[in-house]
């Protein structure tokens, strides 16, 4: 009878793997930004990327950072879709930008080699956002 205490443990063990969560899509996890440009009718401006994280959970994503200055925290995030492997939509639900509140943007998605995001999307005021992101896990 001491045979079925060590098989019981030995099935939990074994079987712990099938239950561990597995990334729904090539996009989940967690991401630095490492450029970033905004391109403009009529100008294109590259900006340092700041030391921010944007993280995807099967569902939703959540991106923040703080200035250089450490006077203040910009953040934003709610559901996103992934339509295909290339067309990837943020529901804007929250945003330290208010008029971006309730806003879809959609973005042409690329990911290379499982560690580098480029993604482009056109805003509502009137430019075109060109990020590139590394996958941080």
């Amino acid at each position: 009878m001491r045979t079925a205490p060590i098989i019981l443990l030995l099935l939990l063990v074994t079987a712990a793997p099938v239950f561990a969560q597995h990334p729904s899509n090539h996009l989940e996890g967690s991401w630095r930004l490492i450029s970033q440009r905004e391109v403009w009718p009529d100008s294109v401006v590259a900006r340092t990327a700041p030391p921010s994280m944007k993280i995807l959970n099967s569902t939703h994503f959540a991106w923040g950072f703080q200035t250089e200055d450490g006077e203040e925290v910009l953040a934003g995030g709610g559901r996103y879709e992934l339509m295909d492997d290339s067309t990837y939509v943020e529901h804007i639900e929250y945003h330290t930008s208010p008029p971006l509140v309730g806003a879809s943007i959609r973005f042409k998605a690329t990911v290379v080699g499982d560690s580098l995001w480029y993604h482009v999307g056109s805003f509502p005021s009137g430019f075109t956002l060109e990020e590139v992101w590394r996958r941080i896990r």
